[in-house]
């Protein structure tokens, strides 16, 4: 059977690059600084933020932001979807409205999840992921 290689560079940059067209989303946990509310979380989620014309200028709003605990007085966690993906644009999306980033984790990309791989671990793709969850074609 075929299957998909990290070093496959046209299949690197179709996921990870922000100006593709096919946009593929990026799922994330984040504990991010501040007990924040859906108020307080709004600018991200509805309008986008600017995190500075070095960085891209002003972001496209979040796909999805959404409150998961209060885990600590002081930080909030969420899970965010985006389909940019500029570089270190979770954090500087929260540095823009004065908070910051505590742990990140991808969770997911377009609709292939990550599962139970922990940090550093890794496995092959099938053709069948390659193809319906990242939309890329072998």
């Amino acid at each position: 059977t075929q299957t998909s290689r990290c070093n496959d560079g046209a299949l690197i940059h179709h996921v990870t690059n922000p100006t593709v067209t096919s946009k593929l989303s990026k799922s994330y946990e984040a504990l991010i600084m501040g007990y924040h509310t859906d108020e307080s979380l709004h600018e991200i989620r509805c309008e986008g933020v600017d995190i500075g014309s070095k960085y891209g200028g002003k972001t496209q709003p979040a796909k999805s932001l959404v409150i998961i605990d209060h885990p600590r007085p002081k930080a909030t966690l969420v899970s965010i979807t985006i389909c940019e993906g500029k570089n270190r644009q979770i954090r500087r999306m929260f540095h823009a409205i004065g908070s910051g980033v505590m742990r990140l984790h991808r969770t997911h990309i377009g609709t292939l999840s990550l599962g139970d791989l922990q940090e550093g671990q890794w496995r092959m793709l099938t053709p069948e992921e390659v193809s319906n969850h990242l939309q890329w074609n072998l």
